[in-house]
């Protein structure tokens, strides 16, 4: 089984305040939110985003289960039936909300890998960075 922290930004934690950023010409703030919840098979994340492609309460739950299973929550809307692959750096789950199909991807990125990227396609489409609001120190 994988270590979803490895798949997110260096020192993000649970309780680490994020800024949400977009592509529109260039990466520009849209929100914030945090981990409320963070560890080795499972995290949380909740946020509010204002884009012209999306804008309200943005909410994840995960739990990375055995053999490539997952439970997840997008928005309210809960998946049991999941399952996610890891290839390098890049998490990747693949869930069935209802009747619609999502796929979800984690990866550190950005200088020094303090971000991470969040992308979320299919029904919803929203790809993001998530950015500590501080500067984390230099190590």
């Amino acid at each position: 089984m994988v270590d979803f922290r490895n798949f997110i930004g260096r020192g993000t934690g649970a309780g680490s305040k994020l800024n949400v950023f977009a592509q529109v010409v260039f990466f520009v703030n849209v929100g914030s939110g945090e981990f409320i919840d963070l560890g080795a098979t499972q995290a949380a994340f909740k946020g509010k985003i204002d884009t012209v492609f999306y804008k309200g309460e943005f909410s994840l739950t995960l739990k990375l289960l055995e053999d490539g299973k997952a439970e997840v929550t997008l928005n309210g809307a809960r998946a049991s039936q999941a399952t996610y692959t890891a290839s390098g750096n890049k998490l990747t789950i693949d869930a069935k909300l209802g009747s619609r199909s999502q796929v979800i991807t984690f990866e550190p990125g950005g200088k020094g890998n303090v971000e991470t990227f969040l992308g979320v396609t299919g029904t919803q489409n929203i790809n993001v960075h998530l950015a500590p609001s501080e500067k984390p120190a230099v190590a």
